[in-house]
């Protein structure tokens, strides 16, 4: 249960963290350890879905999600985890915990097949291999797992497929394109908004900027909370200040 006494501290920490006495930079360490597991985890998806979003802006049609390019991403956040002493640090770690939106989807791939090819019929039966040659090839490669099957009115089948580390799930739909008993194959991807990190890389430092999105968010959040944070090369994080609309009530605490 939550109670008074930590909902005004987390409040005090919110409120606090553009103060001015408060320290503006720290030098962290790229270090894990510390880190708990599920939210290491956590971070290496909000790392290469920030690597996806970079590749996707130039062009990038590949499959994998190249690790050098995110790996820089995946320091940085852990930098910022360890610079325990910002309390801005603790009000995007641990006030609202803040991750990627998760788009572009790159854990899931939805499918429409028609329920009159016998393949389909096995891969609803989450048979492998099912006998399609392409299919196969495409489930092996990647190592995709069968999720949900839904059979439509129509007989038409529902099908998504799932990957064990994330991947160009945009690029990856197109290669069952065409396969016949294919009607079509797209990202199985979320709607609306939500909270978010954006980021960016260049020569000299990374710019993190965590957000909490309020309002309409099923409709794309109409009120968003912005935390930015600069990452050096040596490994000093740098507060820059928050900014966008006032702060929104903590969520609950487990």
């Amino acid at each position: 249960m939550k109670t008074l006494s930590s909902v005004l501290v987390a409040a005090t920490i919110v409120l606090g963290c553009d103060a001015v006495t408060a320290p503006r930079s720290v030098k962290s360490i790229v270090d894990d350890s510390q880190v708990p597991a599920a939210l290491r985890a956590a971070y290496h998806e909000d790392a290469a879905r920030l690597a996806l979003r970079d590749l996707l802006a130039v062009g990038y049609a590949e499959i994998p999600i190249p690790d050098e390019a995110a790996r820089p991403y995946y320091d940085g956040l852990v930098l910022v985890y360890n610079a325990t002493v910002l309390p801005a640090r603790d009000t995007v770690v641990d006030v609202y915990r803040i991750h990627t939106f998760p788009s572009p989807t790159t854990r899931s791939l939805l499918l429409e097949l028609f329920g009159t090819e016998e393949w389909v019929q096995r891969l609803a039966r989450r048979e492998v291999p099912t006998g399609e040659p392409t299919v196969d090839s495409l489930l092996a490669r990647y190592s995709l797992s069968i999720g949900s099957v839904y059979t439509m009115h129509d007989g038409d089948v529902l099908v998504t497929l799932g990957p064990p580390e994330p991947l160009n799930v945009q690029a990856l739909a197109l290669l069952f394109r065409g396969i016949t008993g294919v009607r079509f194959s797209e990202p199985n991807g979320v709607v609306g908004d939500g909270d978010n990190i954006a980021g960016s890389v260049n020569e000299s430092r990374m710019l993190l900027d965590y957000s909490v999105g309020s309002g309409d968010c099923p409709s794309g959040c109409t009120a968003r909370r912005f935390y930015h944070f600069a990452v050096h090369d040596d490994g000093t994080v740098e507060y820059l200040g928050a900014s966008g609309s006032p702060p929104t009530p903590p969520p609950p605490q487990p």
